[in-house]
């Protein structure tokens, strides 16, 4: 398996992006550029190979997110109503 490394420290909202040109898909996630050439075959297959996985993991990280975020709210509601 590859193993994709990004600096966390470039990674923000607005340095994720995607790029459509008439010759190439690019997948752009803080200081790394995923360019995929759009009439090599095999090079497409593995990009949305690779791209199925990170919409995986990105689906259950999120889950992840929202999950810790409730806990927390939860738990914030809990210590206001101990005081109240």
């Amino acid at each position: 398996m590859k193993t994709i490394t990004v600096d966390y420290d470039d990674v923000l909202p607005s340095t994720i992006e995607h790029r459509l040109t008439s010759g190439e898909a690019t997948l752009a996630i803080g200081n790394r550029r995923y360019p995929v050439t759009l009439t090599d075959r095999a090079a497409l297959l593995e990009a949305l190979h690779i791209a199925d996985r990170l919409s995986a993991s990105v689906v259950a990280w999120r889950g992840d997110i929202v999950g810790a975020l409730q806990k927390l709210d939860a738990d914030e509601r809990a210590r206001e109503n101990a005081t109240a």
